[in-house]
């Protein structure tokens, strides 16, 4: 059973000095009788939204959206008309919350996008719904919506947001609403595996992938009128995966040394295929940077092919004498130094030695948990895989230039994180030092203490909300491409994060007067 609610009026947001504008008359929301997941689902969307307007981060996106769009049109000497004002707002506010919401659902660009397009409910709290036709972004769209904003500005929404939901009003009330006030005081760190989107990285495989993507560009060259003569880039393909399927087989035949030598036949097979791939995957690179102005290319575009032609081609010796090294010579090739991917060159081996995830491939993330369930802190590790007692210091410097000296004044961490240095330095900023030694012996003893005893105890649930972010938040994978844009989802992904878990906190209780 639907009913209708009353139709609601949405003012513009003005800046002072701007004429009044017409408000914007959105359609009700349908009223869902009998279904239990859909009423919590509106709840949260709808607390979501009130965390978002009471907390001032959706005004100080759109301000940022509305002083670029002022500095670029005195750029180009044209006025930033009351109408532009209004456009530039409506899109930052879309921005936002299409950003937000798609990241809660898991789904990709193309799925919300028709998803958003299905629901009444998405509808309204992503500002598309209006009385006439309902007009939602586009895949690319939302995509552009998202790469567009810079890490900086999301780190600093998501400060802004731990802020106000720790600060309360004159009648000592949350200024968001929440029953109790975030407390930042003490925070618990872990660092865990994010996962790439990427396969398991057999070293042969990395051929295969070289020759799959080389001659991709090459067919993209010639389909736009730059034509050399050579085989069918199909053909190349075709007989790369006959030697992969082959190199596959080969590892399932017989005793070891039959194995192995099957293996070494296979790969010097594979190696004098991708020596032929490189020959004209160089020849076509020359041929588009000379002759580029022939096709229906522009130079942008034709830039972005030859630039991926040569990363890929730039990657390939070394990822030949990596096959090598291990299949032909036997010899170990040291982690820092391996190749796991053609498309993620940041891809690190993350050794967990757990069942079921004995090694993971991706980037060290340190997460910093509030004892709401807040993430105060959240950090890819760009640079390969970091022991843990080096990330410790780096983190509270972070948090306390973000928050101030009040926040972190007890940090509880894993034995990964303890260092005698740590421990110092620890001490010196005047900080309770929960780390849980390394020692045995020291480790009983700190825990006789019934505090740290509760805190590690806490410490279970901060494993708990690193696999609801995972789960839940990044989709099991990270599914951007680059380590900026990676860096960038995390962000995304802690902001989105602690809005929800905003979201689902207890509010304060309206007074009897209130409610009469």
């Amino acid at each position: 059973m639907t009913t209708t609610a009353p139709t609601e009026l949405s003012p513009l947001v003005l800046q002072p000095g701007d004429r009044a504008a017409q408000s914007k008359i959105r359609l009700p929301l349908p009223i869902v009788l009998g279904n239990r997941d859909y009423k919590e689902r509106e709840e949260l969307l709808r607390r979501m939204d009130e965390v978002l307007v009471m907390s001032g981060v959706e005004q100080d996106f759109i301000d940022k959206e509305v002083a670029e769009a002022i500095a670029a049109s005195e750029r180009h000497n044209q006025p930033l008309t009351d109408r532009r004002r209004a456009t530039v707002q409506h899109y930052a506010k879309q921005a936002l919350r299409c950003t937000m919401a798609r990241i809660l659902s898991t789904e990709s660009h193309r799925k919300f996008s028709c998803q958003l397009a299905e629901s009444p409910l998405l509808q309204w709290f992503c500002a598309c719904d209006a009385l006439g036709p309902i007009r939602v972004p586009t895949k690319s769209t939302l995509q552009r919506m998202e790469s567009e904003v810079p890490m900086e500005l999301i780190t600093r929404l998501n400060t802004l947001l731990l802020t106000r939901s720790s600060q309360v009003d004159q009648d000592d009330q949350s200024v968001i609403g929440v029953a109790v006030p975030v407390d930042m005081s003490m925070v618990w760190i872990d660092s865990t595996c994010a996962q790439l989107d990427i396969h398991y990285p057999a070293d042969w495989t990395l051929l295969r992938d070289a020759t799959r993507s080389i001659m991709k560009s090459i067919q993209v060259i010639i389909k736009h009128g730059l034509k050399r003569r050579m085989e069918s880039p199909d053909s190349f393909r075709a007989a790369m995966n006959q030697l992969a399927m082959a190199m596959s087989g080969a590892s399932r035949r017989g005793r070891g040394g039959d194995k192995k030598r099957a293996r070494k036949k296979v790969l010097r097979s594979m190696k004098k295929m991708v020596k032929k791939v490189q020959k004209h995957g160089r020849r076509y690179l020359e041929v588009l940077k000379e002759h580029w102005q022939e096709t229906d290319l522009k130079e942008g575009q034709a830039r972005v092919i030859w630039e991926r032609l040569e990363r890929l081609l730039e990657m390939v010796p070394a990822a030949v004498k990596q096959a090598h090294e291990r299949i032909i010579g036997e010899r170990v090739v040291p982690n820092e130094e391996k190749i796991l991917s053609l498309y993620e060159p940041a891809a690190s081996v993350y050794v967990r030695g757990k069942a079921g995830a004995d090694a993971e491939f991706g980037l060290q993330l340190l997460v910093s948990e509030s004892a709401e369930g807040l993430i105060v802190d959240s950090h890819l590790v760009p640079d390969g895989v970091a022991n843990d007692t080096t990330l410790l210091l780096p983190a509270i410097k972070r948090m306390r230039a973000a928050f101030g000296p009040s926040v972190a004044a007890t940090v509880v961490t894993d034995r990964g994180f303890a260092s005698a240095a740590n421990s110092a330095a620890l001490k010196d900023l005047e900080i309770c030092d929960s780390t849980l030694p390394r020692s045995p012996e020291a480790m009983k003893e700190m825990l006789k203490d019934p505090a740290h005893r509760d805190l590690h105890r806490r410490r279970a649930q901060t494993e708990a909300r690193i696999g609801i972010l995972k789960a839940k938040f990044f989709g099991d994978r990270l599914p951007t491409k680059g380590l900026v844009n990676h860096q960038r989802f995390v962000a995304w992904t802690t902001l989105v994060h602690n809005v929800w878990v905003l979201a689902r906190m207890e509010q304060v209780k309206p007074c009897l007067a209130e409610a009469g």
